[in-house]
């Protein structure tokens, strides 16, 4: 939920999330929720029970990165987790129905990327005002937590991404592979975030696994891999 990547491809997409996070909190597996109006799938927060990436079989998906547009001073607590009010999105039936119905009030600091049948949008919640920005489905974007690291670091991983995808015209596997190679959390970042000089110690948090969404002519594959390669899955929904 830290890094995100949108790459679009010949067939549809290619949309892909780092979890970084404290290793207590890793997922150990992809939940499949049945609701009224859809089927659900996504990797579950261990502690929270919610989720930072989540795909439907009606073709909408949400992802969460933490923070908006700067770090912010978390408060002791909050109306409900963010990765609650992620899978909330689906309760209701369009995009535009989510920004009006739902009380954000009391939710802290988030980025949500939203996919809701070849809508794409972009929310930021900064406590006091969301802030919609629709996205342009054929263009290269990407995200990262502003809790972890700061502009330069993005803009400095966008560009060498960018390059990337120019060149190579990547697979769902290769955007993975760079993804775990690539944009993996690194202390360094969260030091520069910071604004220290010395090597933080003790740090529990790294990017424990990696989630990927691709669109194809005949459906999607939705595929979740553990870092430790403990555990890789892929659910293909036609």
């Amino acid at each position: 939920m830290c890094t995100v990547s949108f790459v679009p491809t010949k067939e549809g997409f290619v949309f892909s999330s780092n979890r970084d996070e404290d290793v207590s909190r890793a997922a150990n597996r992809l939940v499949e929720q049945v609701n009224e109006s859809c089927t659900l799938y996504y990797p579950q927060d261990e502690l929270a029970k919610g989720s930072w990436i989540a795909f439907s079989n009606t073709n909408r998906f949400v992802c969460i990165l933490n923070g908006a547009f700067k770090p912010h001073q978390r408060k002791e607590t909050y109306s409900m987790s963010r990765g609650i009010m992620a899978l909330s999105f689906f309760d209701y039936p369009s995009i535009s129905k989510f920004i009006e119905s739902f009380e954000f009030n009391g939710v802290e600091p988030f980025t949500l990327i939203l996919f809701d049948n070849n809508e794409f949008s972009e929310l930021r919640w900064d406590e006091n005002e969301l802030h919609h920005k629709k996205l342009a489905l054929d263009e290269v974007h990407l995200w990262s937590s502003c809790t972890l690291y700061t502009t330069q670091w993005w803009e400095k991983r966008s560009v060498e991404f960018a390059d990337f995808v120019a060149q190579k015209s990547p697979t769902q596997q290769d955007i993975i592979k760079y993804h775990r190679n690539k944009l993996a959390f690194e202390p360094l970042a969260l030091q520069d975030r910071i604004g220290v000089s010395e090597p933080l110690k003790g740090l529990s948090i790294e990017t424990t696994s990696v989630s990927s969404i691709a669109q194809y002519k005949k459906g999607f594959s939705f595929q979740f891999q553990r870092m430790d390669d403990s555990i890789k899955l892929t659910k293909v929904i036609d």
